[in-house]
């Protein structure tokens, strides 16, 4: 539901800064926003109500607030894209605490990987709807995806999801609860890593369309077929992550979709023809299908079961924190750096930086797996 959030809307980004009383900085960073509140929303909601509960009721939200986007104007729009932000973080987080409930460890980075997977073919799917039905009825066509999708999936979701476990409700003055919290802030360098990553490789969603639209791609359709290359490597990359996280060993990760975040942004801001565009954004879309399953598996397996829900919707937050930071800082790196291009390579380089310390740190680290109440991160 995050992925579709964002893909729907990509092609007609340039539309909509149009309709809204703001820059086109606020309009990207409204649905991030919401997902950083719905985020922190989901992480109270899944310590009280059950993860299948809150996910059929955000599915049907889901899609009630997307379809307002058909005929709602200026800060309003603004507003229903904050919420839609909000219920599909919480749709995200539930999905990925049931994955934590319902399968064993082992399991995990494969039935990860096929949830990445499977978001991002839905995102593609969704992405090109929406440029063909912009191109065919004008932009706010493309508000008809959200009810859509939530009418699809809210009767299977009823039929098939598996009921959670039981719920234990913990009061505000329960000994259990500073314990809890402080076993999530124990997390923070884990949460820190992930702000910096998430920071970078979303730039190909809040910066290529205005990208493409100044090289004089006008075409809704056109947007979403190369903007498909990234989310075709991310189902690609996300498949193959058990097997990379096999082959590499879970310390060589982070150096690996470092490398390809580096070179995908150091190539997209050089980019002259569609061609390149196409090649930089498989590139960091074989490191964002990496990361998403990878940060997902590193949390679940940190996570105590009385803390999970708490622990899965502050790395939502924390994820789209760092979406919500992205485009603030293009415009005035831009002006600093000489224009939209030269600071996504500038981005480009600051990630092959960070390429030398995450090979250092795989020196240091290891792959074996971590003894209980470990303060590693290198599994």
């Amino acid at each position: 539901m995050v992925g579709m959030m964002l893909t729907i809307l990509q092609p007609i980004l340039p539309e909509i800064a149009k309709e809204v009383p703001v820059g086109r900085s606020m309009l990207i960073a409204m649905p991030t926003m919401g997902i950083v509140a719905g985020g922190i929303a989901a992480g109270f909601l899944l310590s009280r109500v059950s993860s299948r509960s809150i996910m059929l009721w955000m599915i049907a939200a889901f899609g009630i607030i997307g379809m307002a986007g058909m005929v709602l104007q200026g800060w309003p729009l603004l507003i229903s894209r904050f919420l839609i932000g909000a219920v599909a973080t919480c749709v995200s987080a539930a999905s990925t605490t049931l994955v934590g409930e319902h399968i064993p460890p082992k399991l995990r980075p494969r039935v990860l990987g096929l949830q990445m997977a499977g978001s991002s073919l839905a995102g593609i799917v969704a992405m090109n709807i929406s440029g063909v039905l912009s191109d065919a009825f004008q932009w706010r066509a493309s508000f008809a995806l959200f009810p859509a999708i939530a009418l699809i999936l809210l009767i299977p979701g009823s039929l098939l999801l598996p009921a959670s476990q039981k719920i234990k409700t913990v009061a505000a003055n329960d000994r259990t609860a500073k314990p809890g919290w402080r076993l999530l802030l124990d997390m923070w360098p884990l949460y820190l890593f992930l702000l910096a990553m998430h920071a970078t490789v979303y730039t190909t969603n809040s910066q290529t369309p205005f990208l493409l639209a100044d090289q004089g791609v006008t075409s809704g359709a056109v947007r979403a077929h190369l903007q498909s290359i990234n989310q075709a490597m991310i189902v690609t990359a996300a498949f193959a992550y058990p097997l990379t996280r096999r082959f590499l060993g879970t310390r060589w990760i982070p150096a690996f979709f470092l490398t390809m975040a580096a070179t995908g942004l150091i190539t997209l801001g050089m980019s002259h023809n569609l061609t390149q565009v196409g090649i930089a954004l498989a590139l960091m879309g074989i490191g964002s299908g990496t990361l998403f399953p990878h940060q997902s598996n590193l949390i679940l397996a940190r996570a105590a079961p009385e803390i999970r829900g708490r622990a899965v919707g502050f790395m939502v937050s924390n994820q789209f924190l760092a979406d919500s930071i992205n485009p603030w800082i293009y415009p005035p790196l831009a002006v600093a750096v000489g224009g939209l291009p030269n600071a996504i390579v500038s981005v480009g380089l600051a990630s092959a930086i960070g390429v030398v310390f995450a090979l250092g740190y795989g020196v240091r680290a290891t792959n074996a797996p971590l003894p209980d109440g470990a303060k590693s991160f290198g599994h």
